[in-house]
């Protein structure tokens, strides 16, 4: 095609579309792939340039290793000097691809680098997993330690059958975030050799039983190892496969749930359960993965509907949601739903994460019989936890999340503004930085309000206010208002304003000392928030600025980010943590209070 058409005129034709690219590179034969790599080394054009790489990355998907293209290097050196980001990301993933030295070491430096975004070192750690970097496990081992890619190591740990690493999860568990140690667990339920010292510790104490999830108790199960099966029935208790007393089991629920009363559950509470138990499978209200079946529009009013589909969940199967037992040539054995399957690939998504294999890792993959939804899904709870989740689900609108200890990983996920609400002209999310702005100035107040409802909490974040002789503020323990209003707390930010205690549509200023001369203005300031029954305390840089008993106060509610009316403005939060039932002492003030 390159032939017949010329280069001349390919340079600027739709034929160079990303589409098209894949369509040539795709293919087995390497003079598509030199006539492209031609091209590039030729063109000054960036768009033309963006657009040939898109498409070159998307041929490669699920292809670990491909011979270097003859040229490549030259045009990766040239278009390592690009000013655009994204042509310089591209660039070092296909070289990565190609087997570039230069690109892999450039990328463990990035990797070890911490003042780098923590979203940007994620992609950073795919890439070379995906390339089968020989260095990266011990790499791993290094990376533990790092609390801010800790969570996205662990899963990583999977990959790789070393000895070290049940012992090494074993140890930290009882120190690891709620999503560390759901990640620990499905790596150490996906081999043989790591789920008899994870049962074993279960079975002795050590480690809480209740934290083995019915579809984690699938996973082993699927080891089919009778001593992991023994284990299995020591820590978890007898199992039943076929569905001889779910109509028995159905109306104990039931009993259990209208025990409540005319209102048998709250919402909040049962939306946290549904996140703990559901969220990472099922979408509601728009929320949730997509392992599973949509349950926004189902009969969810009718409480048997409800109870059946939880109870006996292989009774009525969707083909698409059909669960797949995939064996791999590492020795891992995946159980998930089948997205997509390619001669060079399989898209496999599970409860945790979403796995693309190279077929010809793949040793086996069976189509099971059996729904992704397990079995035995309440039987963590105790019943007002039933009673909550059930009255959730029956709404008829989505309900605020209560903050729990187990889910503030949700609060914000870096990526995007998933569980936030707020204009989409004013509120974006940019290296893992939720950014507010306006290029004109506003008539009134704006707001990004979170979905989450927060009772005692610690709130830590890196905000930027530019100019500083504008104002925002970040909202707690707050409500929602008329037209898109907030009511209630407000640390406060703007020049005269940093460090002050406002209520939105309230009491307005509960506290006057000003904080301004603890902040860098113009540069990124370090804020806490401690919210402890009626005591409320802030700090800026370290610089006790707020420090209020207050009997009259909200003793709940939500987050938000504000930008207030005015010029035009930006404000940058980065780095949040968030920690419930926190010790009432601020962690971030310069000495002890």
């Amino acid at each position: 095609m390159i032939k017949r058409y010329g280069m001349g005129c390919l340079l600027g034709c739709w034929l160079m579309s990303p589409w098209t690219v894949f369509q040539w590179a795709h293919g087995a034969s390497s003079e598509p792939m030199a006539a492209l790599v031609a091209l590039l080394a030729t063109t000054e054009d960036e768009t033309l340039q963006r657009d040939m790489l898109r498409g070159l990355e998307q041929a490669m998907v699920g292809r670990a290793q491909v011979t270097m293209p003859a040229g490549w290097e030259s045009v990766e050196n040239k278009l390592n000097q690009s000013q655009q980001p994204e042509i310089r990301r591209r660039v070092r993933s296909l070289s990565l691809v190609f087997g570039s030295a230069l690109a892999m070491e450039s990328l463990r430096t990035d990797l070890r680098n911490t003042n780098l975004p923590s979203a940007d070192r994620v992609g950073m750690l795919e890439s070379l997993a995906q390339v089968n970097d020989p260095q990266l496990p011990a790499m791993l081992w290094e990376l533990m330690k790092d609390n801010a890619l800790r969570a996205d190591v662990i899963r990583y740990l999977a990959r790789y059958q070393q000895p070290e690493t049940p012992e090494v999860l074993l140890e930290g568990y009882p120190t690891y975030s709620a999503l560390e140690k759901q990640r620990a667990l499905s790596v150490l339920a996906s081999r043989t050799s790591y789920a008899l010292p994870l049962l074993q510790a279960m079975a002795d104490g050590t480690l809480p039983r209740t934290d083995l999830s019915a579809s984690l108790i699938r996973d082993l199960r699927n080891l089919k190892h009778d001593e992991v099966d023994h284990l299995l029935s020591v820590v978890w208790g007898a199992f039943r496969d076929i569905a001889a007393d779910k109509q028995g089991e159905i109306e104990r629920v039931k009993r259990i749930y209208y025990a409540g009363g005319s209102t048998p559950g709250d919402a909040t509470r049962g939306r946290a359960v549904f996140a703990r138990a559901c969220q990472q499978c099922h979408q509601l209200f728009g929320t949730g993965g997509r392992v599973g079946p949509d349950i926004t529009g189902s009969d969810r009013a009718n409480l048997d509907y409800i109870l059946q589909n939880i109870m006996d969940p292989n009774a009525v199967i969707p083909n698409d949601y059909r669960s797949s037992e995939v064996e791999t040539k590492d020795g891992r054995v995946l159980t998930g739903v089948v997205r997509e399957q390619t001669a060079s690939s399989l898209r496999l998504a599970t409860p945790t994460e979403e796995y693309v294999l190279p077929m010809d890792q793949v040793v086996s993959l069976e189509q099971t019989e059996l729904s992704m939804m397990p079995e035995g899904l309440l039987t963590p709870f105790n019943d007002q936890e039933i009673r909550d989740l059930l009255y959730y689900l029956r709404q008829p609108a989505q309900a605020p999340l209560l903050a729990t200890r187990e889910n503030t990983d949700l609060f914000f996920n870096g990526r995007d503004l998933t569980g936030w609400n707020g204009d989409d002209d004013l509120w974006r999310v940019e290296d893992a930085e939720i950014v507010g702005s306006t290029t004109t100035g506003l008539n009134h107040n704006a707001f990004l309000k979170s979905e989450m409802i927060l009772k005692d909490f610690r709130l830590v974040f890196e905000m930027k206010l530019t100019p500083d002789n504008e104002n925002s503020g970040i909202q707690f323990r707050s409500r929602a208002a008329d037209h898109g209003e907030v009511r209630g707390y407000q640390a406060d930010a703007g020049a005269g304003w940093w460090g002050k205690l406002y209520e939105e549509l309230g009491r307005a200023l509960l506290w006057e000392a000003p904080g301004d001369q603890h902040v860098k203005k113009g540069e990124w300031n370090l804020y806490e928030i401690l919210a402890v029954g009626h005591h409320v305390r802030t700090a800026i840089n370290g610089h006790l600025c707020v420090d209020l008993q207050d009997p009259e106060g909200a003793l709940q509610g939500l987050v938000a980010f504000q930008l207030h009316s005015g010029g035009p403005m930006e404000v940058r939060f980065r780095r949040l943590s968030l920690e419930v039932d926190p010790e009432p002492k601020l962690t971030t003030t310069l000495s002890d209070m």
